[in-house]
């Protein structure tokens, strides 16, 4: 497992190679021995500028909006890392007029192992989500995806599925809000239009045209926003983060 992960760890190595702050992200000592790996993705209504706290200390250095990822990059998505152990994570508007509660959520993260945290619900009552991304690196030409339902509601709305055009098949199923799939071997290499459908229909709900799953990378795909909203800044929408 260790050497399987090997290259995840070192896509974050410039988070972690020395002991000096950025923009206020967290002060880390060298390595990723005994450590936790944690990311965050915002998805919260209308979520704006948002920071990310472990036991006070900050960990992003700009501000998120709904859909954002940190750590991340154009293409891939690394991981922070953490001491293991008990810890109180903490996600609020850092403006001087919030227009978004914050949330604090306590929990225990092990050593190795790896999360994502979701924020969800609406701006005046932001509720924070943990996932440990159980996970290995594909040996073949393949990728891992998992589909996590992030998406709001005030009414009752079906469960979704994931679909896949060029492989002209759901590649995750009967997802209920507030749960995801396993990790799910799909096609790479091919460009291929994604759309989220209510579970045992054909329409799309939301659509991702022309994205390509590369080989021996890990995917989450995540479906957030307001489930009625199809425009601004509260619309459904997907959000991907690949893994080496």
């Amino acid at each position: 497992m260790k050497m399987k992960l090997f290259s995840i760890i070192a896509v974050i190595g410039l988070l972690t190679a020395c002991k000096k702050d950025f923009d206020g992200r967290t002060t880390e000592s060298s390595g990723t021995e005994n450590k936790s790996f944690i990311r965050f993705v915002p998805g919260s209504l209308a979520a704006a500028r948002n920071f990310i706290t472990v036991d006070g200390t900050r960990l992003n250095g700009t501000g998120l909006s709904m859909g954002g990822v940190f750590p991340g990059a154009s293409t891939i998505t690394a991981f922070a890392t953490i001491l293991p152990g008990s810890r109180t994570i903490r996600v609020f508007d850092s403006s001087a007029v919030t227009i978004q509660s914050p949330v604090s959520i306590s929990s225990t993260f092990d050593a190795g192992k790896f999360y994502t945290i979701y924020t969800y619900d609406t701006s005046n009552a932001v509720k924070a989500l943990i996932q440990n991304d159980v996970f290995t690196v594909p040996t073949d030409t393949t990728a891992n995806v998992k589909f996590v339902n992030i998406i709001f509601s005030s009414s009752a709305i079906p469960n979704v599925d994931l679909y896949s055009r060029r492989k002209r098949a759901n590649i995750a199923t009967n997802i209920a809000p507030l749960s995801s799939s396993p990790y799910i071997k799909h096609i790479t290499g091919l460009s291929d239009t994604l759309e989220v459908r209510a579970t045992g229909t054909t329409t799309a709900l939301t659509i991702v045209n022309g994205f390509t799953f590369n080989a021996k990378r890990t995917y989450n795909v995540v479906f957030r926003g307001r489930y009625q909203s199809t425009a601004g800044t509260m619309s459904r929408g997907l959000t991907l983060m690949a893994t080496y």
